[in-house]
């Protein structure tokens, strides 16, 4: 069953791939804008003549796999430089705010484990979790303000990587707790101590991959939550990436960013989900036969 999810994965990039092409032929037919402003800035073609659709869609594919999205109409920068840039100083936020929601995440999960009390002040502050993320971007530039601390300074990164892990570390700690709990009330656990094994050596030998695996499990959606989000922290605190200059090309109608950057994002998550896909099966055999 991994396998036919792996094929599923590639099929779905590939029908992507082979449609997107069609978005500059729907743009031009449709008057959205003139054919020369299109062409040219995401096909680099030739405007002298008039293009056919089927020169318009072979061009774009070859340069889709060739990975030239073409040159920006608005900053005559290329796109795939524009979205290495960015996802530069993405990046400086996403995979920090990664590793504090695994981590964080984790250490709280523990203590909810171990005390009542804690996991009674965990649910009762819950809502905190679903706050907006632009208020907590203007609390934390205000906080700034008042530290005296230049929101420019590099320190904006760390600030932007913990707004972005506020409710991935919810979801980590909630799933680490549930996985514990569900884990050493279940017969596999009851079944290994009444052959003499401990809880530590449960859990070493048997039972942590299930933390990990469950980890795994929800990965790729993390991903996809900060890269969806992510524009919310980028703005206030002035970081030129991918959120920022995404919806910036998207007001300047600067087409090729805006399908440069849809490529791009498609075959980023595709590309994890399918390393998440074939990882799966090494840590539980069980994926195999889902």
């Amino acid at each position: 069953m991994t396998i036919k999810r792996i094929i599923y994965r590639l099929v779905f990039l590939i029908l992507t791939i082979l449609i997107i092409p069609l978005v500059p032929i729907a743009i031009i037919f449709l008057g959205i804008s003139n054919p020369e402003y299109v062409i040219y800035g995401t096909l680099n073609l030739d405007v002298s003549h008039r293009a056919s659709v089927w020169e318009i869609y072979t061009t774009f594919l070859r340069h889709i796999i060739l990975f030239d999205f073409g040159t920006s109409t608005a900053s005559g920068q290329l796109v795939i430089i524009e979205i290495g840039s960015a996802l530069g100083e993405s990046a400086k936020s996403i995979i920090p705010a990664l590793c504090f929601s695994y981590g964080v995440g984790t250490f709280i999960g523990v203590f909810i484990i171990k005390s009542q009390r804690v996991e009674n002040l965990w649910k009762k502050s819950a809502f905190v979790f679903y706050v907006p993320m632009i208020v907590f971007s203007y609390v934390f530039l205000y906080l700034l303000d008042l530290m005296g601390i230049d929101f420019l300074s590099s320190i904006k990164y760390l600030f932007t990587s913990l707004i972005l892990s506020i409710y991935p570390i919810y979801v980590v700690s909630k799933s680490f707790s549930r996985t514990i709990f569900e884990t050493t009330r279940s017969d596999f656990f009851s079944f290994h101590q009444s052959c003499g094994f401990n809880k530590k050596q449960i859990w070493k030998k048997f039972c942590k991959k299930f933390v990990f695996i469950d980890y795994l499990s929800f990965f790729e959606n993390l991903v996809i939550y900060m890269f969806g989000f992510i524009f919310f922290v980028e703005t206030p605190f002035g970081i030129h990436g991918i959120g920022y200059k995404f919806v910036f090309a998207i007001q300047r109608f600067d087409y090729p960013v805006i399908i440069g950057f849809c490529i791009f994002s498609i075959i980023l998550l595709s590309a994890i989900g399918i390393v998440i896909e074939t990882i799966k099966p090494t840590l539980d055999p069980r994926a195999i036969s889902e």
